[in-house]
């Protein structure tokens, strides 16, 4: 049998086998601790106000959670090493387990890393959901290699975290027996084996408790004092091995089923003495555009002027938030009132259930339904969902059918594709439900090269863009208004979810999901309205359908906001789920209360209220309503009830 041969010029520390899996594992938990305060430092603006107890109380959970993703990374690595056999010992044996070491921890390491910068984004960590919503992304490569190349340092930290891991595990390498015993090697060898399974099995888990239910996502707001910090306790590799497979949705029980019907019901009956209205509805879905920029929300000049103008002839929702923090999270807010939860519903398998969706409605009502898109076919599973909503026609870059207008990786330039959309809706049967989704205003943050150096740079790189897709906007509304459809419909203008904030008000819960929301209709003078009311995505479905004197029934999780009385809420999940109602905002995980805020006093967030005597009754009530619009929308979804 042949040992391994120490090379003395790197004066190797020589311990037993089980000591070196002990070290090897720490050498991974230090790692994924440097990556915790990488994270911090290049994120610090999403994370103001950090003292050093809550310091002390992030790496304490910290550490728990890498420790948890560290055994993900090394459980073969551990079985391996310890497998128990003489042969473990073998030169050859132990290079093969380095090299297994190495392959699975710098995957892990480059999950953290990516998140370095995906997270000023997303504002969440790394899922495996991001595999299933780009799997038939085309273009993945040309993505990736921009990614890299606008974000190089990341290379270089990787490679520096990397190098760090292998020269500390050369550092101690595997001390040979001086004796071989077959009978005591071979019995104690198997006895450790068991247990180091055993403990491989709990410590995944997350604790040794057997009655204790496996570590997850949401364990992370024990140690934190407020939501927006959980980020900082978890680790990428955790969230996104834990994500794999996930059984997403559990059927929940707050309250008995006639009890819940009481407290919040997502089924809406609309009545009208008046006919219905045949009117087109048109919904524009604008990339990132986050509240922050548009002048008009924020009393300042911004970057968006089209859109600060349509503002003052049309109904403008001035507390307006979006039901999640991705594209693929607003598509079914927008078209079918359904709220993103733990995980995008496109993303979920009941994806396939019936949908009460508002082009589905229309379509039955004899409308043609439509949606324009200037990315690749099957973009983000778009083109997938949009025939479950009930649209017929799906307009992407296939069919715009002009490479020289691609933009190199998302699409087709914005400004081309909105006169693409303008003049096809001017060719198809009226009426008609159309919805617009903009692609440019995105990373690399790049603009057509006539525009360059004419459009300012703004204080973010994103902000040029923006303005770019308000200049496309602008466009496409002096093309449209020249067309006879134009007077006869109701536009809906959103942003599918706001982006990089540089504010501290617009860093919060509530100002992490802040977006424009106009209703616009130029023969309607009576829609002209600065809204105060609070308004979310999932409202627009059931307001649009109210708006034209629907009648019927339909299930929606938003509200008609051109009701007198609506109730005043928004409702969603960012790492938890929150509820927003009048000047109050409560945060609950699935199993307590986690904060209650009064907005109206407290707009940044800083006083948790939630162990306060104070407005206890509101805090009650709210809570109740947020247990009961969880307990709908998991029950419903599990039982494919969405139609009734």
């Amino acid at each position: 049998m042949s040992y391994i041969i120490h090379e003395n010029s790197k004066k190797p520390f020589f311990l037993n086998i089980h000591l070196v899996v002990l070290y090897r594992l720490l050498i991974v938990i230090f790692i994924f601790s440097l990556c915790r305060l990488l994270f911090y430092f290049l994120n610090q603006s999403l994370f103001p106000n950090l003292n050093g107890s809550a310091w002390i109380n992030i790496f304490n959970g910290g550490i728990r959670f890498d420790l948890v993703a560290a055994l993900y990374a090394n459980a073969l690595v551990i079985l391996v090493s310890l497998f128990p056999v003489q042969l473990r010992y073998n030169a050859t044996y132990q290079n093969f387990i380095r090299w297994l070491f190495i392959l699975f921890n710098s995957f892990a390491i480059l999950l953290n890393c990516i998140d370095f910068v995906s997270f000023q984004f997303t504002l969440r960590r790394i899922s495996a959901d991001v595999i299933r919503e780009f799997s038939g992304e085309q273009g993945k490569t040309a993505f990736l290699f921009q990614f890299l190349s606008d974000y190089w340092f990341l290379i270089l930290i990787f490679l520096g975290l990397l190098f760090i891991l292998i020269r500390l595990y050369d550092l101690v390498k595997v001390k040979i027996p001086s004796s071989f015993i077959p009978k005591n090697y071979y019995i104690g060898s198997i006895a450790v084996y068991l247990l180091t399974i055993t403990a491989l099995i709990y410590g995944i888990r997350g604790d040794f408790k057997h009655s204790s239910r496996p570590l997850t996502n949401t364990d992370a707001g024990r140690y934190v004092n407020h939501s927006h910090e959980i980020p900082l306790v978890l680790n990428s590799a955790f969230c996104f091995v834990r994500t794999m497979g996930l059984k997403f949705f559990r059927k929940d029980s707050y309250f008995s089923e006639s009890e819940v019907e009481n407290v919040y019901t997502p089924v809406h009956q609309l009545h009208s003495e008046e006919p219905f209205n045949r009117m087109n509805v048109m919904i524009i879905l604008l990339e990132s555009f986050g509240k922050e920029a548009i002048g008009f929300y924020n009393g300042k000049k911004g970057y968006t002027p089209f859109l600060d103008s349509l503002c003052k002839v049309s109904r403008v929702c001035l507390n307006s938030y979006a039901n999640g923090r991705k594209s693929v999270d607003a598509m079914p807010a927008v078209l079918a009132g359904l709220p993103k939860a733990e995980v995008p519903f496109i993303l979920t398998p009941y994806v396939s259930n019936k949908l009460n969706s508002l082009p589905g409605i229309l379509r039955d009502s004899g409308y043609t339904t439509s949606f324009f898109h200037g990315a690749p076919n099957g973009s983000m599973g778009f083109n997938s969902f949009t025939k479950l909503a009930g649209i017929d026609r799906y307009y992407g870059m296939t069919e715009y059918n002009q490479d020289d207008d691609f933009d190199g990786l998302w699409g087709i330039w914005d400004e081309p594709f909105f006169q693409f959309t303008a003049k096809t809706l001017d060719t198809i049967q009226k009426p008609f439900f159309a919805t617009l989704f903009s692609v440019s205003s995105h990373h690399p943050f790049k603009l057509p090269e006539k525009y360059k150096g004419l459009i300012p740079e703004g204080e973010h790189p994103l902000h040029k863009c923006l303005s770019y897709t308000d200049l496309a906007l602008r466009k496409f509304f002096e093309t449209a208004s020249r067309m006879e459809w134009f007077d006869n419909t109701i536009f809906v203008i959103a942003a599918d979810h706001s982006t990089v904030s540089l504010t501290p008000e617009y860093n919060t819960v509530w100002g992490r999901m802040s977006i424009p929301l106009i209703f616009y209709c130029k023969s309607d003078s009576t829609l002209i309205k600065v809204d105060s009311s609070i308004v979310q995505h999932t409202d627009i479905a059931p307001s649009v359908l109210s708006y034209l004197n629907y009648k019927g029934r339909f299930v929606s999780f938003g509200k008609n906001i051109f009701e007198p009385n609506h109730l005043n809420f928004a409702a969603g999940y960012l790492d938890e789920f929150y509820w927003m109602e009048n000047e109050y905002l409560i945060q609950f995980n699935g199993f307590k209360l986690t904060g209650f805020y009064n907005l109206k006093e407290d707009a940044l967030m800083k006083r948790d209220l939630k162990d306060s005597d104070r407005s206890q009754n509101i805090k009650k009530e709210l809570e109740d309503k947020l247990k009961a619009y969880i307990q709908q929308f998991h029950n419903r979804m599990i039982e494919d009830r969405l139609t009734q």
